[in-house]
């Protein structure tokens, strides 16, 4: 098994935002790091090579502690044939926003992944976290040809526990294009936004989302709401998610949900 570990730390408790540590074992690397005009630390992630291969477990942990972070993936995530694992550890505390966009999730023949996420905020804090996953490469005539995807989440606000999923894909048993799984989509995004902010409200959502998006927002027992999307192609997901950012970002969020002009998804 080829372990790869990467750890990430900003910090922000003085009123200047600093990358406290950075560490990154091949094949995974920081690809960026800075601190932008608008005050956000930005950390751009990348996986070198091409994907996740058998016996391969990447681990990533990433806390931001009263700073706001932006990370995103370079890059898609290739899932290639056999057993392998993506591990990610979010942590936000003292009033710190994190927003985590990773890479898209691209199962391949015969793949047998598991993505397990971990999240955990203090009340003061917040979290945005995102993942697209796609059936397969559909140009390459795979879709639904993976053996198994695990996305496993969990999420804790204020050392309770807000969200717990542990969905299994297995296209062998369940046919992909059924309609709890892909539903003839081309990308499935789902979302977690937790913590003390507007997008913590499927209110929130209802006004940014083009009023034809197929999924819906589904507010938590506490800390939040889930978000799940299907998108016709890969491209309308990830406009969505560019979207999104400059949402967050944007200053008025804080007053009013401000709606993003996004590719519209057709319902089916």
């Amino acid at each position: 098994m080829a372990l790869s570990r990467a750890r990430l730390v900003v910090d922000g408790a003085d009123g200047v935002p600093r990358v406290r540590g950075s560490s990154a074992a091949v094949p995974q690397r920081w690809a960026t790091t800075r601190v932008a005009r608008d005050g956000w630390v930005e950390a751009v992630h990348q996986a070198l090579g091409d994907g996740v291969f058998a016996e391969d477990e990447h681990r990533t942990s990433i806390e931001a502690r009263g700073a706001s972070l932006l990370v995103r993936g370079l890059t898609a995530t290739p899932l290639r044939r056999g057993r392998g694992a993506t591990v990610t550890r979010l942590r936000a505390r003292d009033g710190a926003t994190l927003v985590h966009l990773p890479g898209t999730l691209i199962p391949q023949d015969g793949a047998s992944h598991l993505n397990a996420v971990r999240i955990d905020l203090d009340a003061t804090s917040r979290v945005l976290a995102a993942s697209i996953v796609v059936p397969g490469r559909t140009g390459m005539g795979e879709r639904g040809r993976f053996e198994r995807l695990r996305m496993r989440t969990v999420a804790r606000f204020d050392g309770a526990l807000a969200f717990a999923e542990d969905a299994t894909f297995e296209p062998g048993h369940v046919a992909i294009d059924g309609p709890a799984v892909f539903d003839g989509a081309a990308a499935c995004i789902s979302l977690l936004a937790l913590g003390a902010w507007p997008l913590a409200e499927p209110e929130w959502w209802r006004a940014f989302l083009p009023p034809e998006t197929r999924g819906g927002a589904s507010l938590l027992r506490m800390g939040g709401v889930c978000v799940r999307l299907l998108t016709p192609t890969l491209g309308a997901a990830l406009d969505l998610l560019d979207a999104l950012e400059v949402a967050v970002r944007v200053p008025r969020i804080e007053a009013e949900p401000q709606r993003a002009d996004l590719v519209a998804v057709k319902s089916s």
